[in-house]
């Protein structure tokens, strides 16, 4: 079950403090190392890709926790700076859908929801932007990226996805969502599938990036 707002409450330490603004508190916000970054992953099949904070021990721990341990009401702050991200790099202008990184049935299930689909759902609700729900999606189970090699993260993902109807995706100008980009490797498997079905573009979103660490 999702947890709405309550007013007042940082929802990454749970402070209850009558000058709490936009679910975060003032020192939960100094301890995010916030970027709203353009990242370079030269990339055949994503146009352009942005990220909105850098991924310190302070985040990585906020996405453990939205990710595994059923904190799936963080999708609201986390979603207000990604779309802070999103406007300030004007990366949503003429979008015509918002996808999402899918998980496969069965992660999903185990987990409940899928982290990718709340923050595309709450960014679409934001900006008007059409969400796309189960099109793209995940239909072989593959290991943990984060587990994996570089060169073995892109074989990991080799025919893991699939797209249901291609017909809602052609001519599109598609934002694709993640929470986190490490390699770039399941962002571009994502996009290459979706410009060989159709789309006219994509661009990409996430909230942090450890790319740079693995370079």
């Amino acid at each position: 079950m999702l947890l709405f707002r309550k007013n007042n409450i940082c929802l990454f330490c749970k402070e209850n403090n009558s000058n709490i603004t936009g679910y975060i508190c003032k020192d939960c916000y100094g301890r995010l190392e916030i970027f709203h970054k353009e990242l370079e992953l030269n990339s055949p099949y994503i146009k352009r890709i942005c990220y909105s904070m850098g991924y310190n021990r302070f985040i990585r721990e906020i996405i453990g926790d939205y990710k595994f341990n059923g904190k799936n009401y963080l999708y609201r702050p986390l979603g207000d700076i990604i779309i802070e991200t999103i406007t300030k790099n004007n990366i949503h202008k003429n979008i015509d859908l918002i996808m999402y990184i899918p998980l496969h049935n069965r992660k999903e299930a185990i987990r409940g929801y899928n982290q990718a689909e709340l923050l595309g759902s709450f960014i679409g609700k934001k900006l008007n932007i059409p969400l796309s729900k189960k099109n793209l999606i995940k239909t072989k189970w593959t290991k943990e990226q984060s587990h994996l090699t570089k060169i073995n993260r892109v074989t990991n993902l080799k025919d893991s996805f699939n797209i249901k109807s291609p017909k809602e995706i052609k001519g599109k100008k598609i934002l694709l969502v993640d929470d986190i980009i490490t390699t770039g490797a399941t962002m571009e498997e994502c996009a290459r599938l979706l410009i060989n079905n159709g789309a006219r573009e994509v661009r990409a979103i996430a909230l942090t990036s450890s790319k740079k660490d693995l370079c």
